[in-house]
């Protein structure tokens, strides 16, 4: 029987915003690995490809200058959910994109990198690239906690100990669901003379970042993380990018000539080379609207909600499954399977599969962190939530997973 819960009314309502889970049984809580599309967000791409599809920032005509200015439009609505200024914020194909150039600009730069031990291969992989390793020092690294995060004495010893480093890390970790203490960690970083990067993919959807409240240099994120479409990313950069040079093409010019050279913008064409994915430029600036309509309030209430339901379910009472760190709400929630058990997570997952209940299981990207929580290798058990999962799907989530166990260890 379904217990009456106060947001219910709510998550529905939000539910019913995305088309394929509206009219569906779907229960989807792979939402750390991508959330589904809102329908604005649909729409916006839909209506650029049947009524506005020209390129932008060229066309003397008037579809072009339409598509121009909703692409100029959801970097104004990027912006205010960052609260920064729109020449701060440029388009990316996605995180994985933006800390790569992030990376790139510092390629000659022979500060060391400071990271943790939770991070996302996409912001790891980028400087180890560099020959930035822990063998020679040139990559530090800022140990996790057992209940899946870090330590703040342990990020200040990290900083002092390395002043003057460039600092990269998660705000919320994809593998333990764990939200970091990124706010004084950057604080802290900031008093020992770092320049600070976040990678925010994993929390953009479901708290809130002020850039003028914290002093970071720079965020990534993508859309598809946050109700948008695929291949449509941010990244943030404090100041602007005349500083920037990461790509060279159309749109990146003022002048050039075979004799003397060329003359760059100076402004964020420089990142944003080439025709852009517009359409995917117009779904994050529809996504980014609908997040500031809903607000990041009831988001999290929404979401805190599911995890009333997945504990008077009895999810967290699963003796098989152990939880990496504390049961609050939040919108991860990660666990180890008993590796003395002759099953592992994939065969949970696959079992759930056939009641079409979706959840993630593996390294999450997050090889190094995979391990410091599972030794044997075998994996982690993800469920991840967004503010439309409902009691249904909590429901579908703990049976199936109790049926799953009884016909596994039969």
């Amino acid at each position: 029987m379904l217990k009456a819960y106060k947001k219910a009314k709510q998550i529905k309502e939000i539910r019913n915003c995305f088309p394929s889970l509206a009219y569906s049984e779907l229960t989807y809580l792979d939402n750390a690995a991508s959330t589904q599309t809102v329908d604005s967000s649909i729409k916006a791409v839909s209506d650029y490809h049947y009524n506005y599809r020209a390129n932008v920032h060229r066309g003397d005509f008037k579809t072009s200058q339409i598509a121009t200015d909703l692409y100029d439009e959801a970097r104004v609505e990027v912006a205010k959910l960052l609260n920064c200024e729109p020449f701060e914020v440029a388009f990316t194909a996605g995180t994985t994109e933006s800390l790569n150039m992030v990376a790139e600009h510092y390629a000659n730069d022979d500060r060391k990198v400071i990271i943790t031990h939770l991070e996302h291969h996409s912001s790891s992989l980028p400087w180890m690239r560099q020959d930035r390793n822990t063998n020679n020092e040139k990559l530090i690294v800022c140990k996790a906690t057992d209940d899946g995060t870090v330590s703040i004495q342990d990020w200040v010893e990290v900083c002092e100990s390395n002043p003057g480093s460039i600092v990269a890390f998660v705000t919320q970790s994809n593998l333990t669901g764990h939200t970091l203490e990124w706010q004084k960690m950057v604080a802290i970083a900031k008093e020992n003379d770092c320049e600070v990067i976040l990678d925010a993919c994993q929390s953009i959807a479901h708290a809130p970042i002020d850039t003028q409240l914290n002093n970071i240099d720079w965020i990534a994120f993508s859309g598809h993380k946050m109700f948008a479409s695929t291949g449509i990313g941010v990244l943030f950069h404090r100041g602007g990018f005349a500083d920037i040079q990461s790509r060279l093409g159309g749109g990146t010019i003022s002048h050039v000539d075979y004799e003397s050279g060329y003359v760059l913008n100076n402004d964020v064409s420089q990142v944003e080379a080439g025709t852009q994915n517009i359409a995917g430029v117009h779904s994050i600036g529809a996504a980014a609207k609908w997040i500031q309509e809903i607000g990041y309030k009831e988001i999290q209430e929404c979401e805190a909600e599911f995890f009333n339901m997945l504990k008077d379910k009895g999810l967290f009472k699963i003796k098989q499954l152990k939880l990496i760190g504390d049961a609050y709400p939040r919108s991860v929630f990660s666990f180890v399977v008993d590796p003395e058990l002759n099953y592992n997570a994939s065969d949970l997952a696959g079992f759930l599969d056939f009641e079409n209940v979706c959840v993630r299981t593996g390294h999450m990207c997050a090889v190094p962190a995979s391990y410091r929580y599972n030794p044997e290798g075998s994996g982690i058990f993800r469920v991840s939530v967004a503010p439309y999962n409902d009691e249904h799907d909590c429901v579908k989530l703990v049976e199936g997973l109790w049926q799953a166990i009884e016909k596994l260890e039969k």
